[in-house]
């Protein structure tokens, strides 16, 4: 049999409803005990960008979390929960979160990455040349199993965040800027960062939280919206792609996906489990506004017309908290604050919009240049046509 997808339904995050589900999308895909041996150190990886109430739909809902140490346990492995927010410590963020609260009631240790080490022996020779200093936490390694915990998010600079850029949070705190600004405003080549990251971490399952995503302009600002699923898989790559077909739109439309494809990964037929994708498929759902523009101009063209053929992050005077998170996150420090209000510097700017991913008062919007204004507001690929994937 090729690789599985599963799909089930769960309409709350009561506790009972969400261990129900956990259990079930498990069971379709082989068990826990398929991924889990008796003494196993496991790493659970939720997404934690940076301390929401778990009704924002910012991070993996703790009740996921909870469910997921309980299956650990009965599996005989030895649960952890890791992470390195974008913003902030991981015992703020996961206190805020609602995570810290679940790690305290069922005794699971709470571990924040920051042991950034290079990968050593079997892991290095996985790493690319692109990519070959990047530094994961040393708990990574250190785990006999890696579960991924997604949340099912749009995203202003890549789309979707799903299963395989949820495992960007293993690169510890201020590293991750960097690659941010290494991989500079070319969003291809973030995406292969991602997939080169993919490909030396491969968690040994993944499990999306989709019962309430998050549309319009994620992953920090955007808007809850009630999708009622759990998906789980062996390999994230296969779940992102499912994910596609739910929402309606082409799998390249997701930058990973697209380079996965052409480095010759992901492209194995993948059967779906439990509910079919006919039944459950997301209708309605906004998508983040076009970040750019590709008329295949000549790189001094594309320069000079930078502004136009972009978005931009831009500020709402009237929402801004003054905390600084959006200048302290910036890559190429291109945003500074002046008497209290954040300054962009577009020339430096590198759209990466990770101000307007930590902003916690959605103070920060993106604008669109007047070239993209021209191509419409949605990206071309929102929806595929009817019948076609």
């Amino acid at each position: 049999m090729g690789p599985s997808v599963s799909i089930v339904r769960c309409k709350s995050y009561d506790q009972e409803q969400v261990l129900l589900g956990l259990r079930r999308a498990l069971d379709l895909i082989g068990g826990p005990k398929r991924f889990i041996n008796r003494d196993d150190r496991v790493l659970l990886k939720p997404n934690l960008l940076f301390g929401k109430a778990p009704e924002t739909a910012v991070t993996t809902h703790p009740s996921i979390v909870k469910g997921m140490i309980q299956i650990v346990r009965e599996a005989g492995g030895n649960p952890f929960i890791g992470e390195s927010p974008a913003i902030e410590s991981l015992s703020k963020a996961a206190d805020r979160a609602g995570i810290r609260a679940v790690a305290e009631a069922m005794n699971c240790p709470l571990l924040e990455f920051n042991r950034p080490i290079l990968p050593q022996g079997e892991e290095k020779e996985k790493r690319r040349a692109l990519f070959k200093q990047m530094e994961i936490d040393q708990a990574v390694f250190e785990a006999d199993v890696i579960i991924n915990l997604p949340k099912l998010k749009t995203h202003e600079m890549m789309f979707l965040t799903l299963g395989v850029k949820n495992l960007f949070g293993c690169i510890p705190g201020a590293r991750k800027a960097l690659w941010h600004l290494r991989a500079g405003e070319d969003r291809k080549r973030f995406a292969r960062l991602l997939i080169d990251l993919y490909g030396v971490i491969h968690p040994s399952l993944t499990i999306l939280d989709g019962i309430v995503g998050m549309e319009g302009n994620g992953p920090g600002g955007g808007d809850p919206i009630a999708l009622g699923l759990i998906l789980a898989a062996a390999d994230p790559l296969h779940l992102d792609q499912i994910v596609c077909d739910l929402l309606g739109v082409p799998r390249e439309a997701l930058l990973t996906n697209r380079v996965a494809f052409e480095e010759g990964l992901g492209r194995e037929p993948i059967q779906v489990v439990g509910e079919r994708i006919e039944d459950v498929r997301i209708h309605r759902f906004r998508f983040p506004a076009l970040t750019e523009a590709d008329w295949n101009l000549p790189g001094f063209l594309r320069n000079l017309l930078k502004n136009a053929l972009t978005s931009r992050p831009v500020f709402e005077e009237g929402l801004c908290e003054h905390c600084g998170r959006c200048a302290g996150v910036c890559p190429p420090k291109a945003l500074i604050t002046k008497k209290k209000r954040p300054v962009f510097d577009y020339d430096k700017c590198i759209r990466c919009f990770c101000c307007q991913e930590v902003c916690p008062s959605r103070a920060i919007r993106i604008k669109q240049g007047w070239a993209l204004k021209l191509t419409g507001r949605r990206p071309s690929y929102a929806k595929a046509p009817e019948g076609k994937q």
